[in-house]
């Protein structure tokens, strides 16, 4: 009994003296786990939480989220023209492979106007004229991103991708010229003119489109003659001459006009009529069309040449033009001729008019698609007494709100630069609907109202719905 009670003493005070040589070993059970306890060589500097530090959840996502996140949070930003992570792109472009998310940026850089990726998109361009390996999807998004920006930098990249073989591409580039417009040297331009003529249309339809467009938005005048024989000829698809319609008028030459009003007056063909209307208002110090286009608006029973009328006669301020479109917008049968003339009724600059489209758009019993172009109409052309006339629709739907209408004016609202509306944009923060809350605190942002800052600062504490307080953290 002796022996097996030394035996136990013998194997405790071993255990002890291990434990001791042995600083690796820890009783978990009965020791806290102290770094301080530790020798030098065994503490670990383990990340402490902050649970006050904040979180950007946009950029985080941006920076480490999966590409159908990446792009949710893209599509955010462009229908917001949120600028606050244009400089994260920039990094996040040049390491994406997914045309995907390099398309969504370039189309959130075009909405607001970011300068800083022009140089990015541009190496774009070299890629497919030095014949390295290039995305087709990137490409065309860069090629729009540079001609939405004007860098003329670009063109002569652009007049050189115009011959490459892949056609989707050329054809890109051709609109990307037209659309920048701009002084091109002649000689690189006739280039597109001996690519139109070279062309089968039939084979390469939307790349001779695109070369009839744009040979039109340069007014490039060696091109008549060719584009005039394009309106001519009834054999070649019916979207040429449509194009070509408008392009002669933009070139101008005094002896084509006639050639496009025949068109306009004999034609069977509906849109092609259309096509030569727009066609004839593009020729210059032609002060006969303005009654074409009031017949034209007032009587054709085709209701896309009654939309083109009103379009055109926006700058119009003959007499009976506003009345007509007053008219029009209470009585036409077809919705996008009433959103047309109340577009075109909004460049007015009489009281008379802006009254009538105030009216328009509080009045509930007109139709909503109808009010709401009402309502961009002046809040485009910065209209006095829009902010009465928001207050007004906010009065009575404060409450309820069924078809969403108030939601669908403050998304709107919040979309505008015009800090005249900023009584609106501070009232929006007082609905009970977080949406609208959100929608107010964009609109203070976007112009930057500086008396409102505090308010929307406010907004970020206890009771106050989380989605309205990450927007107040981060911008959503």
């Amino acid at each position: 009994m002796r022996s097996k009670s030394a035996l136990i003493l013998i194997l405790l005070v071993s255990e002890i003296l291990i434990s001791q040589e042995s600083p690796n070993r820890l009783d978990v059970a009965t020791s806290p786990l102290n770094s301080n306890s530790l020798p030098d060589s065994m503490r670990v500097n383990l990340p402490v939480e902050n649970p006050s530090e904040e979180v950007d959840r946009r950029k985080s996502v941006l920076l480490n989220g999966i590409d159908s996140e990446v792009a949710t949070i893209l599509t955010e930003l462009r229908r917001e023209k949120n600028e606050k992570y244009n400089d994260v792109l920039k990094d996040i472009l040049q390491e994406t492979r997914n045309s995907s998310i390099a398309t969504g940026i370039y189309s959130l850089w075009e909405e607001t106007s970011y300068k800083a990726g022009l140089v990015i998109a541009e190496n774009e361009l070299v890629k497919v004229v030095d014949e390295l390996a290039f995305e087709p999807a990137t490409v065309k998004a860069a090629m729009s991103y540079l001609a939405k920006l004007k860098h003329f930098k670009s063109q002569n990249l652009l007049i050189e991708i115009v011959d490459n073989r892949n056609s989707e591409i050329a054809t890109s580039a051709v609109r990307a010229i037209g659309l920048m417009g701009g002084a091109v040297d002649a000689a690189r331009i006739k280039r597109l003119l001996d690519k139109l003529k070279a062309e089968d249309p039939f084979v390469e339809e939307e790349l001779v489109a695109a070369l009839i467009v744009a040979l039109g938005d340069l007014r490039y005048g060696p091109a008549a003659d060719e584009l005039i024989a394009i309106v001519d000829d009834a054999s070649i698809p019916a979207v040429h001459r449509r194009f070509a319609c408008i392009s002669v008028g933009k070139i101008g030459r005094i002896e084509d006009y006639e050639v496009i009003e025949r068109i306009y007056y004999e034609t069977d063909d509906a849109n092609l009529r259309s096509y030569a209307l727009a066609g004839l208002a593009e020729f210059p110090n032609r002060d006969d069309i303005t009654a074409v286009l009031i017949q034209a608006l007032k009587r054709d029973s085709f209701w896309r040449i009654r939309m083109i009328a009103a379009e055109k006669l926006s700058e119009s301020d003959a007499p009976g033009v506003r009345e007509l479109l007053r008219y029009k917008i209470v009585n036409d049968p077809v919705k996008q001729v009433r959103i047309a003339s109340v577009h075109a009724l909004g460049k007015s600059s009489n009281r008379r008019d802006w009254n009538f489209l105030i009216e328009y758009f509080v009045n509930s019993k007109n139709p909503s698609d109808i009010r709401l172009a009402s309502f961009l109409a002046l809040t485009e052309n910065r209209i006095p007494g829009t902010e009465k006339a928001i207050f007004s629709i906010m009065d009575r739907l404060w409450k309820e709100d069924k078809e969403r209408f108030l939601e669908f004016i403050c998304l709107e609202a919040s979309k505008i630069e015009w800090a005249a509306l900023a009584t609106v944009y501070e009232r929006m923060l007082n609905h009970e609907n977080w949406v609208i809350q959100v929608y107010g605190i964009r609109g203070i942002r976007r112009n930057n109202i500086v008396s409102l800052m505090n308010r929307i600062n406010s907004f970020d504490r206890e009771g106050i719905d989380e989605r309205v307080r990450r927007e107040v953290r981060h911008g959503g």
